[in-house]
């Protein structure tokens, strides 16, 4: 069972405020003195304590004979105080919903399947025309065998640059050999990539290469992008 301590510091109670309510709640209406003592926090401390309570609406006070003499509140207001955020909620909730719904909406996003699917996600990178950062699975040239070479073919014609981070294997050293610096610029990690990450302007796709399931998901996100391209450098400048 949680102890009233606990409970109090739930509703944003520090450890001290806890205190100088529970005396308050033990002495009753009481003086800056009697609640010092009780609570066992100096007299100055205990006074800003009780400052900030009322502040927050736990402590009441009368003053008689130019004397401050404080009170706790009920108890019970608690609850009615929750259900007063708890009904402020309420209301603007349908708001906060479309908030999240309309930025859902916004995150453009495409899934392609198949092996032609996939194809069109290498034609929008040829559309984009921007530089191109691949962290490419080696099934990828022998998935795309037929459509790659011309793919790559465009791709020189319009000085589009890549920078390629994939698999330390035969495959991927023999394609770096036959693939001109002037257009490309590979490294090499001893990981096991299945899954292709590509970045290319404001876009990201994932591809998957699987001979009966292969998908792409296209996503265009200015942020996405800049984050994922981020990543990307810092992955890239470490490796030799």
């Amino acid at each position: 069972m949680i102890s009233k301590e606990e409970a109090l510091k739930g509703i944003g109670l520090s450890e001290k405020e806890i205190k100088v309510y529970l005396a308050l709640l033990v002495l009753g209406q009481s003086s800056v003195n009697a609640i010092a003592k009780k609570s066992n926090i100096n007299r100055v401390t205990c006074y800003d304590l009780l400052k900030v309570l009322s502040e927050k609406g736990f402590v009441s006070y009368v003053i008689r004979s130019g004397v401050k003499y404080f009170e706790a509140v009920n108890p019970s207001k608690f609850i009615d105080d929750l259900k007063e955020k708890q009904e402020k909620i309420q209301t603007i909730l349908p708001e906060l919903q479309q908030i999240k719904g309309s930025i859902i909406e916004k995150l453009n996003m495409e899934t392609y399947e198949g092996i032609n699917g996939l194809k069109s996600i290498f034609n929008d990178i040829l559309k984009e025309n921007k530089q191109t950062d691949f962290i490419g699975a080696p099934r990828m040239l022998k998935s795309l065998e037929f459509y790659f070479p011309h793919f790559i073919k465009q791709k020189r014609k319009q000085n589009i640059f890549s920078r390629v981070i994939t698999e330390d294997c035969k495959e991927m050293f023999d394609y770096k050999k036959k693939s001109p610096k002037k257009y490309i610029k590979m490294k090499f990690i001893k990981n096991n990539i299945n899954i292709t990450k590509i970045i290319y302007g404001n876009k990201v796709a994932f591809l998957t290469f699987n001979k009966e399931n292969s998908i792409g998901i296209l996503i265009q996100d200015k942020e996405l992008a800049e984050q994922e391209r981020q990543l990307f450098n810092m992955l890239y400048s470490k490796i030799i």
